[in-house]
């Protein structure tokens, strides 16, 4: 009677003990998913003036820049990053086929008192407030950029 209480007991402490590291590892994966995430807002728009600013910028740079040369664009998007004084920093960030190396390159361009350009994967894009927009950025800057 003692060893069924002592191997009832130890399944119960064991069972408990599982649950609750299963729990905290998990509570522990949502945490970190939520800070590394690309923030998305629907209800917010940039100026058109400031889209167009990015785009002609980023074509700019890459026409004056060679190489690399980029043949194509995918997944350009437009946002903002804020500063501690809670200004907006509007970025363009996507990818461009460069047509030396035939792979993806991820890109941001940041409007400043002009504009910067980093080739390569940065944390602007990925500490960003994305904008879902109606428009065709990608297609906006490979025309830009071939006209």
């Amino acid at each position: 009677m003692t060893k069924q209480i002592f191997k009832n007991t130890l399944k119960t402490f064991a069972f408990i003990f599982f649950m609750s590291a299963i729990i905290c590892c998990n509570s522990n994966n949502k945490a970190e998913t939520k800070d590394s995430s690309t923030a998305i807002s629907e209800n917010e728009s940039i100026p058109d003036t400031v889209v167009q600013f990015l785009i002609t910028s980023a074509s700019n740079d890459f026409r004056n820049h060679q190489p690399p040369t980029p043949i194509d664009f995918r997944n350009v998007k437009i946002g903002y990053i804020k500063s501690p004084n809670n200004e907006k920093t509007f970025l363009l960030c996507g990818e461009f086929l460069s047509q030396e190396n035939k792979e993806w390159t991820e890109f941001t361009t940041i409007k400043t008192s002009g504009y910067e350009q980093y080739l390569g994967k940065t944390l602007y894009c990925q500490d960003a407030t994305m904008i879902l927009t109606d428009e065709k950025l990608s297609l906006d800057l490979k025309n830009k950029f071939t006209e």
